[in-house]
């Protein structure tokens, strides 16, 4: 394989964790940050001009998620938006409705959002997953009940890329559990999939700005329009309708919807980029070590494109992701570990990844716009790094 560039102009691939800011985010932060100052709720023109600029990306939001059908409510993160959806909605069912539902392969926000309510007196119940990190309808059916406030399920899972079937979860969860709400974390989903949220059937999704290419600090809670209100988690200015309380992140806000606006317009260009390019980065990693091992699923029907989680047998992640930033190239670990106490994901747990294989895991993560060139380089990388662990 070829020599890698230079270090100091390293590769990112961990956009799974945070992306880089977008040129076209940073030029609308850039200009809301001059023209829109004013707080929003004021009564002069440099309130209004940033109320104008507030709804304008509200409104830009929802054509590139393809949610018409949806409320925006601003907020400051993927996990602020989780809580106020699962916590809030909760609260809003009818009396003696009190069973939640979540998936073993949750986001950690979603998770420890849902244990908390039992100490509300919610009964909380965790289902299983497969053995590539997702909630088979058959195992939802079996839960649902008239008694069910809430079903939390994430379209893709953070780190294994798989989908869970939402369109076909949720519309079991509105035949066999009617008065419950169905929320779905999308974060790692919205800008990377041609599907619209109009089209999942869901009452709430959460998406957040610096997963695609927006800046971190700005997020947002989509309710749908037959969807009560959740209770709010936040008192005080009644911004948001009184939903969410707080001046909101008038600049965060225009540069997320430019970052979305830009995503669903290469993803109507193209929409298999990041398919594309997680099917050519799995081959040059095949090709750079032949025993690698595939986490989740390969069928491209249970896949988005972005996420890539692979494990290298007889090697620990921590070392090889080092490794690998020596070589030039960044990459994230599919598993949380330090020296003192290495543990593994609840998510790996959760899909029976064997232990020797979670402990050896890595995630690749693309932005979508990664050439031909830079996956070699990642193989590349690979290949140093796993053969300077030999020596």
């Amino acid at each position: 394989m070829g020599e890698c560039p230079a270090v100091g102009n390293p590769l990112y691939l961990d956009h799974a964790s945070t992306a880089p800011p977008l040129p076209e985010a940073l030029e609308a932060f850039a200009k809301a940050s001059v023209s829109a100052f004013g707080n929003p709720g004021s009564a002069h023109q440099a309130g209004a001009e940033a109320a104008r600029v507030l709804e304008r990306s509200r409104k830009e939001l929802k054509t590139a998620f393809g949610a018409e059908d949806f409320k925006v409510v601003w907020t400051s993160s993927g996990t602020e938006s989780n809580h106020l959806a699962i916590q809030g909605l909760a609260k809003k069912a009818p009396k003696g409705v009190r069973r939640i539902l979540f998936g073993a392969a949750e986001h950690p926000s979603s998770r420890m959002a849902a244990l908390a309510l039992a100490d509300q007196g919610f009964t909380v119940e965790e289902l299983p997953v497969d053995g590539a990190g997702i909630l088979q309808p058959e195992t939802l059916e079996a839960a649902l009940g008239e008694d069910v406030a809430l079903v939390t399920l994430h379209w893709v899972n953070n780190e294994l890329g798989t989908l869970n079937p939402i369109a076909q979860l949720a519309a079991l969860t509105r035949h066999l559990a009617p008065r419950a709400f169905f929320h779905t974390d999308a974060v790692q989903a919205v800008g990377k999939r041609p599907e619209t949220l109009d089209s999942l059937g869901v009452d709430s999704a959460a998406v957040a700005a610096h997963k695609i290419g927006g800046v971190r600090g700005c997020a947002a809670l989509l309710l749908a329009s037959r969807s009560a209100e959740p209770e709010p988690m936040f008192l005080g200015g009644g911004q948001e309708g009184g939903l969410r309380s707080g001046t909101e992140n008038v600049m965060g806000a225009a540069a997320f919807a430019a970052a979305a606006t830009v995503r669903r317009t290469h993803l109507g260009q193209d929409p298999r980029v990041y398919l594309g390019r997680r099917r050519m980065l799995v081959d040059q990693l095949r090709a750079a070590a032949p025993d690698m091992v595939v986490l989740g699923s390969e069928e491209e029907a249970e896949i988005v494109g972005s996420i890539l989680t692979v494990a290298f047998p007889g090697t620990l992640a921590a070392n090889l992701l080092h490794h690998m930033e020596a070589e030039g190239v960044q990459v994230g670990s599919g598993s949380a570990c330090n020296t003192d106490s290495p543990k593994i994901s609840p998510v790996l747990v959760a899909a029976g990844v064997p232990e020797d294989l979670a402990f050896a895991a890595l995630r690749f993560s693309l932005g979508g716009m990664e050439t031909d060139e830079d996956l070699a380089r990642a193989a590349s990388a690979l290949e140093k790094a796993r053969a300077s662990l030999a020596v």
